[in-house]
């Protein structure tokens, strides 16, 4: 993933503090060296174990955004990984024991559940197991962390009904206001453009050198002033930008 390359070079920036590797390529053959030990066998992450069904999630979070403070907070994270890869007795970051703790909590609050019947309803999807797994192995070079994540089976497998509506065809002028970036890992920029080439009246605002789902008004992440002077006229004033429009990250 973009994110997790951009991450990589922001860490070998940082290796004096982090000591994941000078380079971005030494600090993704951490990375990998962590997922190979973690599918032979369970890390032991304090009290946890971290098996190569958990490690993906966990790694996951490198998508939390692309600020100093969360790429550090994951390079901490990674660094208790390789070490207790390498069979060293580790603590888990306090980042990782909540992560952890939360794996094996209930759903008390409903939130998982909610989602689920939210994206199960949106799309039918295949309910062969073996989709799934075919799926997989054909990406299994080419994503060889996220892939089995991100393609294998979910709840929507399984849904006892079927979506009440056929997926929505948007084919119209709406003249709307779309703020993406080229990074954004939520919500992949192939298919932010295919939505603003769809939605025929539309405006796209894109910030480059950004790897995080969220841009304006500093919601979560660095304020971007060229984004928000756009958005903000939008909002006050209802003028849209003449044309699509190219930000750059600070």
């Amino acid at each position: 993933a973009g994110v997790m390359r951009d991450w990589a070079a922001w860490t070998a920036r940082h290796h004096d503090r982090y000591r994941l590797g000078r380079t971005a390529g030494e600090v993704l053959a951490v990375v990998d060296r962590i997922n190979r030990a973690a599918g032979r066998s369970p890390l032991k992450v304090g009290r946890f174990r971290v098996d190569s069904r958990v490690l993906p999630m966990i790694m996951f979070n490198v998508t939390g955004g692309d600020s100093d403070e969360a790429y550090g907070r994951f390079a901490a994270d990674v660094r208790v990984l390789g070490d207790a890869a390498k069979g060293v007795e580790v603590t888990p970051t306090p980042v990782l024991e909540q992560v952890l703790t939360g794996f094996s909590a209930p759903d008390a609050d409903g939130a998982a559940a909610v989602q689920n019947a939210i994206f199960c309803a949106d799309r039918a999807a295949s309910r062969d197991p073996e989709t799934y797994y075919r799926d997989i192995r054909a990406h299994r070079a080419s994503e060889p962390l996220f892939g089995p994540l991100i393609r294998n089976l979910t709840p929507c497998s399984f849904w006892p009904v079927a979506p009440a509506e056929p997926p929505t065809r948007v084919r119209n002028d709406v003249p709307v206001l779309m703020v993406g970036t080229t990074g954004d890992p939520g919500a992949p920029y192939q298919g932010q453009r295919v939505t603003h080439r769809a939605l025929t009246g539309s405006r796209l605002v894109t910030l480059r050198g950004a790897f995080r789902h969220t841009v304006y008004a500093g919601l979560f992440a660095p304020k971007n002033d060229c984004v928000d002077r756009i958005v903000n006229r939008y909002l006050v004033d209802g003028v849209m930008p003449a044309a699509d429009t190219t930000c750059t990250e600070a």
